[in-house]
C-alpha cells in the first residue's frame, strides 16, 4: 500500500512539473525579426537639413607647366660633342653659339667649305675695288659677287650645322648631351624657355570644349601657393590622334617660381550661382527618365520626385522637389520605401 501511494505521488509531482514546463514553454515568444522591429520603432536613419547654398560648377584637368615660348634644338648631324658653352639656367640670347661639334667631321668638309669662302670673299671685295676704279668690267664684277653669294651661302650652312645656335632667346632649361657624348642625328641637345609667363596645354572632350571660352579664368595651386591664368587659345578641329580638343591657359610668372615641366590640375569654374539646393549624387535614384529622393516627413520615408541641373563632380543641382528646410534621408538606400516608418538617429 505504501509503494502504490509512494507511486502515485511521484506520478502526479512529474505531471504537474510536465504541466508547468508546458505552460512556461507556450508563454514565451519567438524572437522577433529586423523587419518586425523595423515595422515597429522604425528603420534608424539619418538625415540633412536642406540649405540654399552657393553652387560652382568647375572642370578639372592635369597638365604640364611649359614656358610661354619653349622649344628644344635637335642635333643637325650625328657625331661628338665637342663643347658646351653654358649653364643650365643661363639667358641666352637669339643667335648664341650654345654648344658645337668638331670641325674636322669628314663629311662635312668644313674647313675646305670655309676656305673657299675666304677666298671668295677676297675676291669679291678685290673685284669691288677695281669696278669704282674702273679697272675691270661689270660683268667681271658680277661674276665674283655671284660666286662669292654661293660661298658665303654655303659656309653659313656648314656652320650651322657644327656651331649649334639658340633658335630663339631665353632661359636654358636643359641640356641633354655631355661633352664628349656621342649623338645621333636629331637626338635632342638643349631647351630654351621664355619663363616670365607660364602655360599649360589641356585636352577636352567634345562636350568640354563647348562649356569654355577664351578669356576664361582658370587656377591651380602648387607648393601652397595658388596661381591664376586665363584661356588664351582653344583648337577649332580636333586632334586625330588624341581625339580631343586642346585649350591653352597663360599664367604669370614673373617672380620665376615655377618651373618647367610640373604637372599640375588645372580648375576652371563653368558656373556660379547663389541660393541653390545641392546634394550628393549618390542620394539620387533613377527609374527610367525620372529620378527621386527620400525625405522624412512625420516619422514615415517620402519617396519624392525631382528635377536636377548642373553637375560638379559628386554634386547635383536640384532644380524642383526639395525646399529649403526639408530633411533629406541620406543613408539607408537600399532598405528605403515609400511610406515604411523611420526613425532619426542623427541631423547633419
Amino acid at each position: 500500500m505504501f509503494h502504490r501511494t509512494l507511486i502515485f505521488i511521484v506520478s502526479v509531482s512529474i505531471l504537474a512539473l510536465l504541466l508547468v514546463y508546458a505552460c512556461t514553454v507556450e508563454s514565451k515568444e519567438p524572437p522577433k525579426s529586423m523587419d518586425e522591429i523595423r515595422k515597429e520603432q522604425g528603420l534608424p536613419v539619418t538625415i540633412e537639413i536642406i540649405k540654399p547654398t552657393n553652387f560652382s560648377k568647375e572642370l578639372r584637368f592635369f597638365g604640364q607647366l611649359s614656358g610661354i615660348i619653349e622649344t628644344t634644338k635637335g642635333a643637325p648631324i650625328g657625331g661628338k660633342i665637342e663643347k658646351i658653352n653654358v649653364k643650365v639656367g643661363t639667358w641666352v640670347n637669339q643667335g648664341q653659339i650654345i654648344m658645337q661639334f668638331p670641325t674636322d667631321v669628314p663629311q662635312l668638309q668644313y674647313e675646305q667649305v670655309k676656305h673657299t669662302y675666304e677666298i671668295a670673299k677676297k675676291t669679291y671685295e678685290r673685284m669691288k675695288n677695281l669696278l669704282q676704279a674702273g679697272e675691270t668690267s661689270q660683268a667681271n664684277f658680277d661674276a665674283s659677287e655671284a660666286q662669292y653669294l654661293i660661298a658665303k651661302r654655303n659656309y653659313e650652312a656648314q656652320k650651322q650645322l657644327i656651331f649649334i645656335e639658340a633658335p630663339v632667346s631665353g632661359t636654358i632649361v636643359k641640356i641633354y648631351p655631355n661633352v664628349g657624348d656621342f649623338v645621333r642625328t636629331d637626338a635632342p641637345l638643349f631647351t630654351i624657355a621664355q619663363l616670365n609667363k607660364m602655360k599649360v596645354r589641356i585636352w577636352l572632350n567634345e562636350y568640354e570644349v563647348n562649356q569654355i571660352q577664351k578669356g576664361m579664368n582658370a587656377k591651380f595651386s602648387f607648393a601652397g601657393k595658388d596661381y591664376e591664368g586665363k584661356i588664351t587659345e582653344i583648337s577649332l578641329s580636333m586632334d586625330r590622334q588624341k581625339q580631343a580638343f586642346y585649350a591653352e591657359i597663360e599664367f604669370d610668372n614673373s617672380k620665376n617660381e615655377l618651373k618647367s615641366g610640373i604637372t599640375v590640375e588645372i580648375i576652371i569654374n563653368i558656373e556660379n550661382k547663389n541660393n541653390t539646393i545641392i546634394i550628393p549624387r549618390n542620394l539620387i535614384i533613377s527609374e527610367g527618365d525620372k529620378f527621386f529622393v527620400f525625405v522624412e516627413n512625420n516619422g514615415k520615408a517620402e519617396k519624392r520626385e525631382i528635377l536636377t541641373g548642373s553637375q560638379s563632380g559628386a554634386e547635383i543641382e536640384i532644380l524642383s522637389g526639395l525646399n529649403n528646410g526639408d530633411k533629406l534621408i541620406n543613408c539607408c538606400m537600399s532598405l528605403l520605401d515609400d511610406g515604411i516608418k523611420v526613425k532619426v538617429t542623427q541631423n547633419l
